[in-house]
């Protein structure tokens, strides 16, 4: 990431440098040389940047410390109505020059470039757009569950877990894989989303849900590939800690003590330990374990001295999902919600709780399975 952070600096030095001076000045040629360079460096067949929300996602991957640089990038791309920027092999000297001076000159349109390519963030759902007026009319009553054969496989994975044995990756990474090929054909996300059968089982079966939420958002935001796969497995074990919490709690018939809530409270710091010291996992996993009950707006738990630690874009993904499926499945305290109070109380905690664009895209996407 290194490289590519390296051209977004040096594109956005050559952005300003046009702003300030012009085409023309003596130092241009010289800034759009380096920016071609730079970009050449760090791309393959295509570089790709996307601005989803607040944050900036290179290949990707999303950039936490995006600097003044990529802070300032983003501000011009949005300035522009762009959230999506694709830099494809072949990029010439003539096309960074333009694409800088198109960028830098405030009213000016973006023109058509052969190898660079400029939109914004789709969010779809098999294809379909949605739309941004968000109806809380409908509910879950009556819809058929299908629970998913994985239940019984994150079970297994989970059984073989221990503070001294490392967890089964490829056996998550399969499960993960069958998920994004089941789903892509069937758009009723909501029938794979499993109901809690006993009380001991609500650790598998929401660990299972939330990895359906997860990737279901993901997707909708155009991540892909690599990083939607990762984000599945991490998804899949951000309640590891809680391997490490006594089932007398875990399973308790009625609502904590503060003492047992101290104790739960500690499971994304259990788990972040366990995560980390495992080689082949993606480095996902530890961090949303550890930041899934951190709030948008900084506070949540674990408690951090450092007050402008962000929760990572993936860690604000699964928070969404986590929060639905546990208000949604019932518990010994508890009856469980329909969808429609879920979602008030969702959109209530926006901007403190979740990223509200996150929130108005998963009530989207949901309100559209429901609603074929």
């Amino acid at each position: 990431m290194e490289k590519q952070n390296n051209f977004i600096s040096v594109l956005m030095v050559a952005i300003s440098n046009c702003s300030l001076y012009s085409k023309g000045h003596a130092s241009f040629d010289d800034l759009a040389i380096k920016a071609l360079s730079a970009l050449e460096d760090a791309m393959k067949e295509r570089l790709e940047i996307m601005i989803i929300d607040n944050d900036l996602v290179v290949n990707g991957t999303p950039i936490r410390k995006v600097g003044l640089h990529g802070s300032n990038l983003m501000k011009r791309l949005k300035r522009k109505g762009i959230s999506r920027v694709d830099f494809l092999k072949g990029v010439s000297l003539n096309e960074i020059k333009q694409f800088i001076v198109d960028i830098a000159e405030p009213g000016k349109a973006l023109r058509t470039y052969p190898h660079i390519r400029t939109g914004a963030v789709d969010v779809r759902l098999g294809g379909m757009t949605l739309h941004t007026d968000v109806e809380l009319d409908f509910d879950i009553n009556g819809v058929s569950y299908s629970p998913p054969e994985e239940i019984e496989k994150v079970k297994d994975v989970f059984h073989s877990a221990s503070p001294f044995k490392k967890l089964n990756i490829a056996g998550l990474e399969e499960i993960v894989v069958h998920f994004i090929a089941t789903f892509r054909k069937e758009a009723r996300i909501l029938k794979y989303l499993s109901p809690v059968k006993s009380y001991s089982e609500y650790t598998y079966t929401h660990a299972t849900n939330v990895t359906v939420l997860s990737v279901f958002q993901a997707e909708s935001l155009g991540i892909k590939d690599d990083l939607l796969h990762e984000i599945g497995v991490a998804a899949l074990l951000h309640d590891a800690g809680k391997l490490f919490i006594s089932r007398e709690i875990l399973e308790k018939n009625g609502p904590l003590d503060e003492k047992e809530f101290d104790e739960i409270k500690k499971h994304p710091l259990y788990g972040a330990k366990y995560l980390a010291k495992m080689d082949n996992l993606t480095r996902l996993a530890p961090i949303i374990a550890f930041e899934h009950h951190m709030r948008y707006d900084g506070s949540g738990y674990p408690q951090l001295r450092i007050n402008e630690r962000r929760q990572h874009i993936c860690s604000q993904i699964v928070a969404v999902s986590d929060f639905f499926d546990a208000l949604r499945s019932r518990r010994p305290y508890r009856e469980s919600m329909n969808v429609k109070q879920i979602f008030a109380l969702m959109k209530k905690g926006a901007n403190k709780d979740f990223n509200p664009f996150l929130v108005d895209n998963f009530i989207r996407l949901l309100q559209a399975t429901l609603s074929e």
